[in-house]
């Protein structure tokens, strides 16, 4: 008879787990399957309000850049099926800037949609990591007096990228109008300083990763939110890159895997959509129902996508205070308290008080 398998040692106990994740650093299966359950505990109030605001900025940005796109194109069009006609420069230059706004317009609101999930999001998942479960107005009172830093470093973030652009573009323009010889070197620039400026971004993307959930549960200003992240990013950055990109990556691949097969399918039995009309209707017919139902199921996954992403980086955070500040402790105190009946229990997100 053989003799039973060693038990755990005396005294020890497992990590309490009183909502979505035990109280412990986490590991990448325990990251990813948390992001998922978050997704799948409570949609209602993550990804329905991801869906509507995707949907929205989705709405303003076809719109906008359709009507301005096609002013532009008709305006070009016209010049040049017909050179001899007087040409009006504010024809092609007022929709191409129309187009321009519209385009930065609704790049800022996807900014600022994400970071709105964002905030919901990490609420959510401190909220479930304690074992509660609030609906989508719980979480948004939450949020009160942290509305305003949230869509301000939205904001923040689209004027840097913005300026950055807007410096090298100026540059390369300034330089290629010099002759032949400062157009090639302005090509030439162009890819390295492109390339130079998607490292710097992703760089910064991992160091500044952590600056909403500072901002929502430490509750302080942006700039401090800013120095916050870029301390628990420290000798972790290439873990989170890793584990934020392979996100970014399932999240595509199954994007593509989802949305492929409707338009393939759209193409294939377009005809039967209109099959006693023209040719060129059947066309435009299938066209359009293509673009819509692609369009719409590129809104969901993207929601869906959006809340993953965001409680992936929330987790992280929580995993690095865990790590750098025994914050895992902390909410292991927390739960023991609260289970006792005590009551006024502070906040154990935010920050002990120095001293």
């Amino acid at each position: 008879m053989q003799p039973p398998p060693p038990g755990p040692p005396p005294g020890w106990t497992p990590p309490p787990k009183p909502g979505l994740i035990p109280l412990r650093p986490m590991t990448l299966g325990t990251i990813l399957s948390a992001a998922f359950q978050t997704l799948r505990r409570n949609p209602m109030a993550t990804v329905a309000p991801a869906l509507v605001l995707t949907i929205v900025v989705g709405v303003i940005q076809v719109l906008g850049s359709t009507g301005f796109l096609s002013s532009y194109l008709g305006a070009v069009t016209d010049l040049s099926t017909d050179p001899e006609a007087s040409f009006d420069p504010s024809s092609v230059i007022s929709p191409f800037i129309g187009y321009a706004a519209t385009t930065f317009v609704s790049a800022l609101l996807s900014l600022i949609v994400t970071a709105i999930v964002d905030a919901i999001v990490t609420v959510q998942v401190a909220s479930s990591t304690l074992g509660a479960r609030l609906r989508l107005r719980g979480l948004w009172r939450r949020l009160r007096g942290r509305r305003g830093a949230v869509i301000g470093w939205a904001a923040l973030n689209g004027a840097a990228v913005l300026l950055a652009w807007g410096i090298v573009i100026l540059g390369l323009v300034g330089i290629a109008l010099t002759g032949t010889a400062g157009a090639v070197i302005a090509v030439i620039l162009g890819f390295v300083l492109a390339a130079g400026l998607a490292v710097v971004f992703v760089w910064l993307w991992v160091k500044l990763g952590f600056v909403p959930a500072a901002i929502v549960l430490e509750r302080t200003s942006i700039l401090a939110s800013m120095r916050r992240s870029w301390r628990l990013t420290n000798k972790a950055f290439w873990r989170i890159f890793g584990i934020r990109l392979l996100v970014v990556v399932i999240i595509g691949v199954a994007t593509s895997i989802i949305t492929t097969p409707v338009s393939l399918l759209f193409s294939v039995f377009g005809g039967v959509l209109q099959p006693n009309g023209t040719p060129e209707a059947s066309l435009t017919g299938t066209l359009i129902a293509s673009t819509i139902a692609t369009q719409t199921v590129t809104a969901l996954i993207s929601a869906v996508g959006l809340v993953i992403s965001a409680a992936t980086t929330a987790l992280l955070y929580l995993d690095q205070r865990m790590r750098q500040e025994g914050l895992d402790l902390d909410l292991a105190r927390f739960v023991e308290r609260r289970a006792a009946g005590e009551q006024g229990l502070a906040d154990p997100y935010l920050p002990k008080p120095a001293g």
